[in-house]
């Protein structure tokens, strides 16, 4: 995701836990798509965020690859968009506020 971009909104990490002790990051926003199986995945800064809502947990991914991120760009916020034969919904700004607020998110072992 292209840092010079302003951020969307800011997303609640807890870490910690299991005797160490509990800290927040808050992870600014940049963007987000949904894909057809209805997962959520929130562009940070440096990484890419797959969200479960039903543990509250976030899986950290890999940015989208260059041909992805192009179809993303030239995508409006809340359209469709297609890449390697699938279907993806870009997020709109509104969308992912209101997940951004939705709660508190740990981040999940699992790549």
């Amino acid at each position: 995701m292209q840092s010079t971009l302003s951020p969307v909104a800011v997303l609640a990490i807890s870490a910690g836990g299991s005797g160490r002790a509990l800290s927040e990051l808050l992870e600014p926003v940049f963007g987000g798509y949904a894909n057809a199986r209805g997962e959520i995945v929130l562009f940070g800064k440096e990484l890419a965020y797959r969200v479960n809502f039903k543990k509250q947990t976030l899986q950290q991914r890999p940015q989208l690859n260059p041909g992805a991120q192009a179809r993303y760009d030239a995508t409006d916020a809340g359209e469709p968009f297609e890449y390697a034969k699938k279907t993806f919904q870009r997020l709109s700004n509104e969308q992912i506020i209101e997940i951004c607020t939705s709660g508190r998110f740990k981040l999940s072992a699992r790549y």
